[in-house]
């Protein structure tokens, strides 16, 4: 499995005559403490910033309901997910917001739907639907995102006639 991961982390004591100029890094003022922080910086990642900001700032009522807009601790955890999945093979995924502030990312290629349900952070239901096969999967994760990453990689993966991206 190649999940190549991009990005950004610096403790600022490791850096010499270190100046914030901005970018994916923040500083905190704290004596005798190191402050890691990490900012998900790939290229889906970096696709979908504005969409993330834009579903988190969706006003109450956006469905003409009661819709909510996606929970911040959502949208996050489903960014570090993003981030964690990343293949230069496949396109960035689609971000749907749910009415009760959940987050759903959707990939619709090469045979395959996958649709990965944000319920809240560390808590998923992802299914697959294989258009060759007539097949469809749903687990429910919470930690272990093995079976997800096997996923994703089948969608960047040449299958029997079909077009890598967009098929």
């Amino acid at each position: 499995m190649n999940l190549a991961v991009l990005g950004s982390a610096v403790y600022q004591d490791e850096v010499a005559n270190y100046h914030f100029a901005g970018g994916n890094v923040s500083s905190l003022q704290v004596p005798n403490r190191q402050v890691r922080v990490q900012s998900p910086n790939s290229v889906w990642i970096q696709d979908l910033k504005e969409r993330f900001n834009e579903l988190t700032s969706l006003p109450r009522g956006w469905d003409g309901y009661d819709g909510r807009p996606v929970a911040f601790d959502c949208a996050q955890f489903a960014a570090h997910l993003i981030e964690s999945l990343f293949l230069r093979t496949v396109r960035a995924p689609q971000l749907v917001p749910g009415a009760d502030g959940t987050l759903q990312i959707e990939w619709h290629m090469n045979g395959f739907d996958v649709e990965i349900d944000v319920l809240a952070p560390y808590s998923i239901v992802a299914t697959r639907f294989d258009h060759v096969t007539d097949v469809e999967e749903e687990i429910e994760i919470q930690t272990d995102f093995s079976e997800l990453a096997v996923w994703i990689e089948a969608l960047g993966a040449q299958r029997g006639g079909l077009q890598q991206i967009g098929a």
